[in-house]
């Protein structure tokens, strides 16, 4: 069995193989990419879902003892009033007594441009609120106003620690007296602390850099910025935040952090009273950095797992197509090639005549038959025997195909001493001539079989018929028979020539008379 058709089918075989696995591969990685990212935002999700619900949970725990602390501020900024009225020469206040009298409260005096004249919180003296438009035309409003006003959680601007503020304007409307208190050390608080929620989830998500909730006002509450003051929204994701705070839907917007790129995610949240009307301070924008670096890191390294799976799948493809091969190979070769000669046999002759003739039509080119038979060579296997007589007809085989030189072209043994050629779309009938005496050429030369040159001693020839397609015929029985009786013309008229059905092509020529 010749090597080359044994290599094509494992070619064939082979990239078959590949292509099937690569498909598969390809679908599977696909699967797998969809899978993380997927998993990625389901989790991502559950911490903002997670961050809502620990804020939510903090407020309304606060809630339960916040009018306790708010009955307490009003008593207290009642008693300041009262001192307001005996004494409205606020410089003269001694306001660290005036806080230890109001349990610990710190006290801050607000004039009507949104400044803090006097406090016992001696560092936020000085610090006006006036640039800040939404607090400053609350505080606006409450200076104007005459009712005490007691805000939920909230944090101090120049520390970022969790207060609870209250306020109530002088009935001269010259001054707002506010009341602050710490927070973090209430026991309720501590309980549900959404700061350490959050610091759990960062360390429990790599691709979570940081979580803040910050105020309406864009300050954080219970974090400090590096200048140690209330951490406040960078000036490049106000937009999106304030967007977030009017629209109350979430938005995103990529940066830089840390050198890396990010994703901030602003999330809107209020606190839901049944009974109260929404504070300034109970409305909330959750601010949670993601990073996609560990994603990116898990895409990469299932590149990496796809790559390696591919290649092994592609060798296990290969070695499988290979004994496929083996195990094939040989009974798909007999089934269209002739087992002695290696060229193809009858059938495999008879269904590329067909398609030759058939494809060649549509294309308006020739398809030339060459019926090929050899003379005297009965005398081969009466001489040597029929070993010899067949190692005889391998070399025939072998001289045939050398002689024919088209890639096209199909040569194929029909048993006995019986060979055909088929020249697909030939350009003229002297195309066909020339190979009949090429062949014929090449069997002249000599040829020894047990020390005996058979085609000298025996005078073993070859006759050749040809038959040309649509010329003479249109289909391949008709075509074959004219081959036929050219190769009887070609043997009456003596032997070792070749002749074409139906004309003469030069002189030494046999032709078949219609």
């Amino acid at each position: 069995m010749p090597f080359r058709f044994k290599s094509k089918l494992m070619t064939i075989m082979g990239i078959f193989s590949i292509l099937l696995t690569l498909s598969v591969s390809l679908v599977d990685q696909h699967r797998l990419k969809d899978n993380l990212i997927t998993g990625y935002k389901r989790e991502s999700a559950l911490v903002e879902d997670t961050v809502v619900s620990a804020v939510s949970a903090a407020d309304k725990a606060f809630q339960i003892f916040d009018q306790d602390i708010e009955k307490k501020m009003k008593t207290n900024s009642d008693s300041l009033l009262q001192k307001y009225q005996g004494n409205p020469d606020l410089a003269s206040w001694d306001y660290q007594e005036l806080k230890k009298e109001a349990d610990g409260m710190d006290i801050y005096i607000i004039d009507t441009t949104h400044t803090v004249l006097y406090s016992s919180f001696v560092m936020d003296i000085g610090l006006s609120f006036k640039d800040e438009s939404s607090f400053s035309k609350l505080l606006k409003e409450r200076l104007q106003g005459d009712q005490f006003v007691a805000d939920g959680l909230d944090q101090e601007t120049n520390t970022g620690k969790i207060r609870k503020y209250s306020y109530v304007p002088t009935p001269d409307h010259k001054y707002l007296i506010e009341l602050g208190v710490y927070l973090e050390s209430n026991p309720i608080f501590q309980s549900f602390n959404f700061l350490d929620i959050s610091s759990s989830l960062i360390q429990k998500y790599s691709y979570i850099n940081d979580i803040t909730v910050f105020t309406t006002t864009g300050k954080s509450i219970g974090k400090m910025g590096e200048d140690g003051r209330s951490l406040v929204v960078s000036s490049e994701n106000m937009p999106a935040f304030s967007k977030a705070f009017n629209e109350t839907k979430v938005q995103e917007i990529s940066g830089v952090r840390d050198g890396y790129p990010v994703t901030y995610r602003y999330v809107p949240y209020s606190i839901e009273y049944d009974d109260e009307a929404t504070r300034f301070t109970d409305q909330r924008i959750i601010e949670i950095v993601y990073n996609e670096q560990e994603l990116q890191n898990q895409l990469n390294q299932n590149k990496q797992v796809f790559l390696l799976q591919l290649l092994a799948t592609i060798a296990i493809a290969l070695i499988i197509s290979y004994i496929i091969t083996r195990l094939v190979a040989r009974p798909m070769y007999l089934a269209s090639h002739d087992l002695l000669t290696g060229l193809s046999n009858r059938a495999a002759f008879e269904s590329s005549l067909i398609a030759s003739i058939e494809k060649n039509k549509k294309k308006q080119r020739k398809t030339a038959l060459l019926h090929i038979d050899l003379d005297h060579f009965k005398m081969v296997n009466d001489t040597l025997g029929h070993d010899a007589g067949d190692i005889f007809l391998k070399e025939v085989g072998k001289r045939i195909r050398s002689a024919v030189t088209s890639p096209t072209a199909v040569a194929a043994r029909l048993g006995g001493d019986e060979f055909v050629v088929i020249l697909n779309h030939i350009e003229n009938t002297q195309e066909a001539l020339d190979t009949a005496s090429h062949i014929i050429d090449e069997l002249k030369r000599p040829c020894e079989i047990q020390g005996m040159d058979v085609v000298k001693s025996l005078c073993i020839t070859a006759s050749i018929g040809i038959a040309i397609s649509p010329e003479h015929a249109e289909d391949s029985e008709r075509l074959y028979t004219c081959a036929d009786q050219a190769l009887y013309h070609a043997k009456r008229s003596g032997k070792n020539t070749y002749s074409l059905y139906g004309r003469d092509t030069k002189k030494s020529d046999h032709t078949l008379a219609l």
